[in-house]
């Protein structure tokens, strides 16, 4: 018995039922298009790790382009470093511009958690030929994402501890920009007293002179060196322009041109706490430590992707037009057959990249130790040498002055002698404006060595996550540490 003739009507129902799947399809990849507008990048991640650490937090987001300063702060006060941290947390160009990373590897968690679209493809009927339209689902999917969001988590935990090692190396740069500017302060006070001492000795050498005590010479000496004087004031009033307009950049307000109002730094500091604490804290817990162990998780993740991700299993439902039936469905399935190619050199390099990190580990420890060893060296040093100018070289070298200016006065000693006890009391006033600017650059810096403020109690140290077994490197290698669990975008 010959089969029956197909249906037409069945036929032309199908494909107009498929023609208005296709027109839907069409009409949402035109409704999906990209605005130009943008959504501007939360912060919110780093300013938790940065309240954690310094008790800061960043400011609300906002467009290009604008100055906020935060809690009603204004140029037109007095400022100190905190305050000039704080705008620069806020305005800092380079600082913002790097945020938007935090942006990007969100962006790239949330597509890690997606799934492809199933496709579809279809063949219309034409007279003496049956339609035909297949969807097909890569049924690999399923299991890898739990693998490329993890990656994308690890990732995402690297950029926001990268970022705040950022944000605090900004912390430092203000505050050794604030120290720059204060300095420029001192020295310009020191200069300018130059000027008044110096001009009082030429005053008592013109009268000396005109007593006969002394030579033409002499005289010219104590003249040309008052000259000098306010040449070198003229000079450092200038330093104190460039050295704000630094600051000015750090903080991110280069086009407000409010004068600024110095508050000058304290004259003391507390002794540096111990030092093998700072270090093993700074190891355990700087941004940049937990990056590089981000990086070595994210890098473990990408490992384990590679050596399956490169399998493709699709399942197929296939449709066509019978002669038992107008829409006959069948299932399928298409595979990758692994003959030859099983991705080693993908393989390969995803495990030199994932020694490359573990080895970065241990390049960013000896950094961080050197740099606490150093900025707290450096912090007792200067207060050292600071104790030392206070109570034994400033307060001889004033007394050793009025001295001898009153005699060179009464013709009791030469000006050479006038002339190196000023240039002594000179000096010292300038060492201890050094010194104090010091003070604060070396703090700044132990700060950002160790990664926290140090009025903070010490945080423990996150629990260590298992090396995986197949991991390059001898069996002694160090586990991996995970950073603190924050909160993140849902894949």
């Amino acid at each position: 018995m010959p089969p029956p003739e197909p249906n037409r009507r069945d036929y032309r129902r199908c494909s107009h039922v498929v023609w208005a799947l296709a027109i839907l399809a069409v009409g949402g990849l035109a409704g999906c298009r990209s605005s130009l507008k943008y959504r501007l990048t939360d912060h919110t991640a780093v300013s938790i790790q940065l309240n954690k650490r310094f008790d800061i937090q960043l400011g609300p987001t906002a467009r290009p382009r604008r100055i906020i300063y935060p809690h009603g702060i204004s140029l037109a006060d007095e400022l100190s470093d905190e305050r000039a941290v704080l705008i620069a947390l806020w305005n800092n160009a380079f600082f913002l511009e790097t945020l938007t990373d935090l942006g990007i590897a969100s962006g790239d968690l949330v597509q890690a958690g997606l799934l492809p679209d199933p496709e579809f493809w279809y063949i219309a009927s034409v007279p003496g030929k049956p339609l035909r339209y297949l969807v097909d689902f890569p049924i690999e999917s399923l299991w890898l994402r739990p693998i490329r969001v993890a990656a994308a988590s690890k990732e995402l935990f690297r950029v926001r501890d990268r970022l705040t090692q950022i944000a605090i190396d900004l912390i430092r740069d203000t505050r050794q920009g604030f120290a720059d500017v204060v300095l420029a302060y001192g020295r310009r006070e020191v200069a300018h007293q130059a000027v008044d001492i110096r001009k009082k000795i030429a005053s008592i050498a013109r009268q000396r002179l005109e007593a006969g005590d002394i030579s033409r010479q002499e005289y010219s000496a104590a003249l040309i060196e008052s000259h000098i004087a306010e040449q070198d004031a003229a000079r450092i009033d200038y330093d104190v322009g460039i050295t704000e307009e630094r600051l000015r950049n750090l903080m991110g307000t280069s086009d407000d041109r409010t004068l600024l109002l110095i508050r000058r730094i304290p004259e003391r500091y507390p002794a540096p706490p111990a030092l093998a604490p700072l270090v093993a804290d700074a190891v355990r817990n700087r941004p940049d430590a937990l990056a590089a162990a981000d990086a070595a998780a994210a890098a473990t993740e990408r490992l384990r992707l590679t050596r399956i991700g490169w399998f493709r299993f699709l399942g197929i439902l296939d449709a066509s037009g019978g002669y038992r039936d107008s829409h006959e469905v069948g299932p399928g399935f298409r595979m990758t057959v692994p003959l030859w190619n099983w991705n080693q050199g993908n393989i390969a390099r995803a495990e030199a990249e994932l020694e490359k990190v573990e080895r970065m580990r241990q390049t960013v420890n000896n950094q961080i130790v050197q740099d606490v060893y150093q900025a707290h060296l450096r912090f007792a040093q200067t207060q050292a040498e600071l104790k030392i100018l206070d109570t034994l070289v400033r307060p001889e070298a004033e007394v050793t002055l009025d001295r001898t200016e009153l005699a060179y006065e009464e013709g009791n000693t030469t000006y050479v002698i006038v002339l190196q006890t000023t240039h002594q009391l000179l000096a010292s006033r300038l060492r201890e404006f050094q010194l104090q600017a010091d003070l604060l650059r070396y703090w700044a810096e132990l700060e950002r060595s160790v990664g926290r403020h140090l009025d903070d109690p010490v945080q423990s140290p996150p629990a260590p996550l298992p090396v995986p077994r197949d991991f390059p490197l001898d069996e002694a290698a160090e586990p991996i540490e995970p950073p603190d669990a924050t909160p993140l975008p849902s894949p």
